[in-house]
C-alpha cells in the first residue's frame, strides 16, 4: 500500500514536470512556427487575401485560449499544493494575457473576415 503510495505521488511529480517543462518550452515554439509563416502572412498581405487573413487570426486566437486554459489548469495545481504562494497568482497573469492575445486575435480575424466579404 505504501509503495503504491509513494508510485503515485511519483507519478503526479512527474507529471506536473513534464507540464512545467511544456509551459516553459511552448512559448518559444510558436514563435518559430510564426517566423515560418511571416513569409506566408506577408504573401496573404500582398493579394490582399482576407479569408486567409481571417483563418490565420481565427486560429492563433484559438491557440492563445489553449494556453490560457493550460495556464489556468497549472494555477489549479499550483493552489493544491501551495495556496499561500504567487506560483497560481502568475499562472492566472498569464492565463489573462493569453486572453487578451485570443481577443485581439478575434478582432483582427474579424476585420479580415468583412473586408473577404466586400466591407473594409
Amino acid at each position: 500500500m505504501l509503495n503504491e503510495a509513494m508510485m503515485t505521488k511519483r507519478m503526479m511529480f512527474k507529471g506536473l514536470g513534464v507540464l512545467a517543462g511544456l509551459m516553459l518550452v511552448g512559448p518559444i515554439l510558436p514563435r518559430e512556427a510564426r517566423a515560418g509563416h511571416a513569409e506566408k502572412l506577408k504573401e496573404m498581405l500582398e493579394k490582399g487575401d482576407h479569408a486567409g487573413l481571417a483563418e490565420y487570426y481565427k486560429k492563433e486566437a484559438d491557440e492563445a485560449r489553449h494556453k490560457a486554459e493550460g495556464q489556468k489548469e497549472m494555477a489549479s495545481e499550483y493552489l493544491k499544493k501551495y495556496p499561500k504562494n504567487q506560483y497560481a497568482k502568475h499562472c492566472e497573469k498569464m492565463a489573462d494575457k493569453y486572453l487578451e492575445e485570443a481577443k485581439e486575435n478575434d478582432a483582427l480575424a474579424e476585420i479580415h473576415s468583412k473586408a473577404a466579404k466586400g466591407g473594409k
